[in-house]
């Protein structure tokens, strides 16, 4: 009997340490499709958008993008940039003041003059720089190729840019089965365009299977900015920038068009039509926005289009690595 309670009891506490181990090897599995909610607000309501990342075709691109989701880095800020078909975000954080609607609290007054300083005042690239420079994002673009004593080519940390690698086929980036296309709700990274110089900087890059190769720096330098594709084609195609992402399921699907309706309903509601309801800051500097670029001799600018309400990223949660 004894020995029979014995057994038992060994028996037990190998079933709880097993299951143990088990909850905590979930907790660091990392899966083909991670999810993600992104939870955008619109005059004060809030709508949550579920996702589906494409880890397996996409590595480098989702694991940043999960990086910055967990830094909490993209909670709080704007749509910074507005297209009826494509909504850029990623950079601007939205500035909340104490009182009043989201419209409010949005500037002072909605001018060029007055966004053009809040562009500036709320720029959040230098944190993502600061993310960068602490370890928190992992690095894939490098200033330059360097040889080991064997003359094979290979990077150094100490050369790496806090840019991401282009998961994308002008990249030399191909899936032979399955890749993602510009549809309806999907997420891409976004990178600015450096020109139309042909004399690009070359740089070196490190894809998700080790492999080093030298590149053009102008597909190798999205940061955190990325876009939200809100009709059936959209502006930025997938053989150019990276699709990582897409509408989990119909529930996500039927979300994204709710808040799609509540806009277009505020639009009717208050401006005579789409255009009205945004202005354009043109040529706006951003000085942290690209400092490789810049140091490079090219500088960067960019036109960002505004709405009268702000479009609140309130949040970026993943739900499954």
């Amino acid at each position: 009997m004894f020995k029979f309670l014995k057994r038992i009891s060994i028996t037990l506490a190998l079933a709880a340490i097993f299951a143990v181990t088990a909850a905590l090897s979930a907790c660091t599995i990392t899966t083909k499709h991670p999810r993600a909610t992104i939870s955008v607000e619109f005059e004060g309501v809030t709508y949550d958008i579920q996702y589906t990342l494409y880890r397996n075709m996409y590595p480098q691109t989702v694991q940043h993008f999960i990086e910055l989701a967990d830094s909490g880095f993209y909670d709080g800020m704007i749509v910074h940039d507005y297209e009826t078909n494509e909504w850029y975000t990623g950079g601007i954080n939205y500035a909340a003041e104490e009182g009043g609607s989201p419209t409010e609290n949005y500037a002072s007054a909605y001018t060029t003059a007055a966004l053009r300083e809040y562009l500036t005042e709320n720029d959040k690239e230098r944190e993502y720089y600061n993310l960068f420079n602490s370890g928190a994002l992992t690095p894939s673009v490098y200033s330059r190729l360097v040889y080991d004593k064997d003359g094979n080519a290979t990077v150094s940390a100490e050369d790496a840019l806090p840019t991401l690698i282009g998961e994308f086929r002008d990249n030399d980036h191909n899936i032979e089965k399955g890749a993602l296309t510009s549809k309806f709700g999907v997420l891409k990274m976004y990178y600015y365009d450096k020109g139309t110089d042909t004399d690009y900087k070359k740089v070196a890059i490190k894809n998700w299977n080790g492999e080093i190769m030298e590149h053009d720096y102008r597909f190798n330098c999205a940061t955190s900015v990325f876009s939200i594709q809100c009709s059936s084609s959209g502006n930025l195609g997938e053989s150019r920038y990276c699709v990582f992402g897409q509408l989990r399921n119909g529930e996500a699907r039927g979300k994204l068009e709710q808040l799609l309706d509540a806009i277009d309903d505020y639009i009717e509601n208050n401006y005579s039509s789409s255009t009205s309801f945004t202005t354009t800051v043109s040529d706006f500097q951003v000085d942290n926005l690209d400092n490789f670029a810049e140091e490079d001799g090219r500088g960067l600018e960019a036109d960002f289009t505004l709405t009268a309400s702000p479009i609140i990223i309130r949040s970026v949660k993943i739900n499954k690595y």
